[in-house]
């Protein structure tokens, strides 16, 4: 797996666990202080996973596509790299 594939990987494991952060906050508690930690989380590396797929070479369409679903993205993707690196 090379370095793109790694970091995509990481990015989109990190963005799935704070989207399940927040899903979970928002189905229990809903505490206001882990919201406005998450949710700024969330963003920055749903915004990282879309322009890392976006930018990064040797991508197929698929994963770059996948990455900038909204709440899809970190799960797409994951799959998507798994598909690549085996591939590759």
């Amino acid at each position: 797996m090379n370095a793109l594939l790694r970091t995509l990987s990481v990015l989109s494991t990190l963005e799935l666990v704070s989207v399940l952060g927040l899903l979970v906050n928002l189905a229990t508690v809903h505490d206001a202080t882990l919201t406005s930690l998450l949710g700024p989380t969330h963003g920055a590396l749903y915004l990282a996973v879309a322009v890392t797929a976006l930018l990064g070479r040797g991508l197929t369409a698929r994963t770059r596509i996948g990455a900038l679903l909204p709440l899809l993205s970190g799960p797409l993707t994951m799959v998507n790299v798994r598909r690549e690196a085996r591939s590759a």
